[in-house]
Formats: structure tokens, sequence, C-alpha cells
């Protein structure tokens, strides 16, 4: 077989010889309409290598016809005229009249299987229907609130499909008003592809996905989107243990004076951790009460389960942490039990997280075998997922433990060592 060092001429030289049209094309290699377009127009400048290998795939699957045809036409340096709706009907008509009375079977069988799809991919080439993409925005919203209550990585494959099912209508503009939808649509899910790459401590790919919220929340002018893109954004550096950092990223969009919203008060929340992982009380809680003013009189129906939203359980879980850090172990513990009452129990992560910050508030008050117990239902309730964030903050409270020496204390490592050990892995 000849090899190829692709150009747009090759690419429509090989479309052309295997008689598809750009959207059959572009789902044959696996790449978008557009991609099609702007190779065959010759505007990338040089061919990505990864992008050479799915033709080369294609070609090396091609039958000997197409191979043949494809060949002819590279060496003479010219592609063939591609006229294919004359022929389609033409190859139509006569496949179907074939097996009339006769089954179905090969070509025709064929022909009838791929037409549903063609069809699909000149609807989605469309405007989209109202009903349709009332059901991708739901799914966006669905996964948003499941994802707080399974293991997250289960979402995974789900998340990237209904992305990529997205973005394969963006391919060609929709209505502005459909448009606009479906890029919020796509925030939203590359947000909850960002907080599963997170929990499961991929931070580099989180990055990238996170800032693709961002970025489609900018786009349509979504302020709200953008603050809970950033927000999760931030969890990167916070759990990395760099609040400078933290501060570093929020400090424009904090400038701005954000005062209402459960963005607005998730940023603050935020914000008010670092201070406190940098010692600064009077910071901490400035931000802290900007964070409870944000959420001051909002209704319930503005916040809602889930990752899109900073429920008042949320601003208590904040509340212990920053005492914790504080060494304020009463307040840590008021704002724990406060925590602990409002939360959904059915939740995988922040429930353990603020037992484990309200177990720290024990072990400072000298309740060593309490804070043991408090800690093991932590990281041992059936719905607790132990991934990064659980197994950062008990490997931090097992560090707390120190040598000190105790029935509780053997009894709490032996049940945590399921958490302990791949964090310190990680680490």
């Amino acid at each position: 077989m000849v090899e190829v060092d692709w150009t747009g001429k090759d690419v429509l030289a090989l479309r052309a010889a295997m008689r598809r049209s750009r959207s059959e094309f572009a789902r044959l290699v696996g790449v978008t309409q557009r991609t099609v377009i702007l190779w065959e127009k010759g505007r990338t400048a040089r061919m990505h290598a990864a992008s050479q290998r799915l033709l080369d795939r294609v070609l090396s699957e091609a039958d000997s016809v197409v191979v043949a045809r494809f060949e002819r036409a590279i060496t003479a340096g010219r592609s063939p005229a591609i006229d294919k709706e004359v022929e389609d009907d033409d190859v139509n008509r006569r496949e179907l009249l074939a097996c009339l009375g006769a089954g179905l079977a090969g070509p025709a069988a064929a022909l009838l299987a791929n037409e549903p799809e063609k069809m699909l991919a000149a609807l989605d080439a469309g405007s989209i229907g109202e009903r349709r993409l009332g059901l991708l925005e739901e799914s966006a919203e669905a996964l948003g609130r499941t994802v707080i209550r399974v293991p997250p990585h289960e979402l995974l494959a789900d998340t990237v499909e209904q992305f990529r099912t997205v973005r394969t209508i963006l391919v060609d503009r929709q209505a502005t008003h459909h448009q606009v939808r479906l890029v919020r649509t796509a925030g939203r899910l590359a947000n909850v592809a960002g907080e599963i790459l997170f929990n499961e401590g991929d931070f580099e790919h989180a990055r990238r996905w996170y800032g693709t919220a961002m970025h489609a929340a900018q786009d349509i002018g979504d302020r709200s989107s953008e603050d809970f893109a950033l927000a999760g954004l931030a969890y990167l550096p916070t759990y990395a243990d760099k609040p400078r950092e933290v501060l570093n990223l929020l400090a424009p969009r904090l400038a701005e004076n954000p005062r209402r919203g459960a963005a607005a008060a998730w940023l603050w929340g935020m914000a008010a951790r670092a201070h406190a992982n940098l010692g600064d009380a009077a910071q901490f809680e400035h931000s802290i009460s900007r964070s409870a003013d944000a959420l001051d009189g909002l209704p319930d129906s503005e916040l809602p389960l889930g990752i899109f939203s900073y429920r008042r359980e949320k601003l208590a879980f904040y509340r212990a942490i920053g005492y914790a850090q504080l060494g304020r172990a009463e307040e840590t513990a008021r704002a724990a039990a406060d925590a602990l009452a409002h939360y959904d129990p059915r939740e995988t992560t922040e429930p353990a997280l603020v037992r484990l910050e309200y177990a720290t508030a024990l072990l400072h008050a000298g309740e060593i075998e309490h804070a043991c117990a408090v800690a093991t239902e932590a990281i041992t309730d059936a719905h607790t997922y132990l991934g990064l964030t659980v197994g950062k903050r008990a490997a931090r409270f097992d560090d707390e433990l120190g040598r000190r020496r105790g029935r509780a204390i053997t009894e709490w490592r032996e049940r945590a060592r399921p958490a302990l050990l791949p964090n310190r892995a990680a680490v």
C-alpha cells in the first residue's frame, strides 16, 4: 500500500475514493465534520501525527477497489470529482429494488442499517429540537447531582459520552438561543469531568476540564457558571497544600466583590480556607462572613444538591476546616456538628471530611478514644468514597495522633489502612 504524507488534497482524494459525504467520512475517521472541512481546504499548515494515524487506519481498512481508486488519484495529482447525491440516488434505488422479495442481505442490509445513523448525523448538523436539548441539559444537571452520591469514576464514561454528543452538535452553528444553552451544557459536563478527575487525583487533566468549563461560561457570558468552574479549579491548589496559589487564583474575581449567590459564596469560602491554612484568623473570619452573606436570604430552589451549588452545610463545613486549622477546637466541633446535621447522608465525600474535622477537634481537646471512634466512622461508612480528599484528610488525622498508643488508636489504624496506604503511596 502506498505511504501517504497526508495533505488536504489526499484527504479529499480518500473521501472521493470511498464515495462518502463529509459527515459520513468524519464519523468513519472519528473527527468532526468541521475538522474534515479544515483538512480539505488546507487550513491546517501541518497535519498532526495523531490525525495522520487516524487516516492511515481508515486507508488500511478500506477494500482494494477503494485503495486502487485512491492511489490512481494521488498518483495523477488530482482528486476524483464527487457527485455523491446523484450516485447515491442511483445506487440506493438499485440496491433496494434488488432486495425486494429476496430478503435483506449484503449491501442492501448494510444500506438500511446505515441510513438511521446518517439521518442522525443530518439532524445533528441542523437545528436541534427543544425536547432533545432539554434532555441534554437535564442529563448534565443529573450528573452534577449524582457525582456526589456514587464513586465519581463510575460516571466518567457517561460524562465524556454526553460531552462528545454536545460537542458534535455544536460543530454546526445552531440558532442563537439553542447555541447558548448547548455551550452552557458543555461547560456543566466539563465541570463534572473535572470533579471526577480531581477526586481521582488526576490534577493535570482536571485542570484542563475545569478550564474548558470556564471558557464555555465566558463564551456565553454566564458568570455564575464561570464562578462554579473557578471554585472547582481552586480545589487543585487547595488539596496540593498551596494556599497562596489559591488566593492568587481567586484574587481577580474577589476584587470585583461578588455579593450574592451560591457561586459567589463558594469563592469566598475557598478563600476563607486558604487564609486559615496560612494562619490568618482575621482574613478567615472576613471571608467566611462574606460567604455567609452571599447565601443570606437565598431560597432553597436556588441551592440544589450537587456540585452546581453551595449549600449552608458546606458553609458550616468550611467553618469547621478553618477553625481546625486555626487550632480552635470548640468552634470546630460546633461547626462540624452543624454541618453533619444538614448533610445528605448519601453523599460520598464531604460528610466524611466533616467527621474527620470533628475528630481532629476532639483530639486537640484530649478526647483520644472519642476522636478515633469518630474518624473510624468517617472512613468506614458505607457511603464514603475513599478517594483523594478523604484519604488525604485521614492521613493528616493519623499524623496528628503521632506516637500515641492505645487500643482506640490501634483499632483506628487497622480500620483506616485502606484509606491511608493508597494516599501515602501517592504522596
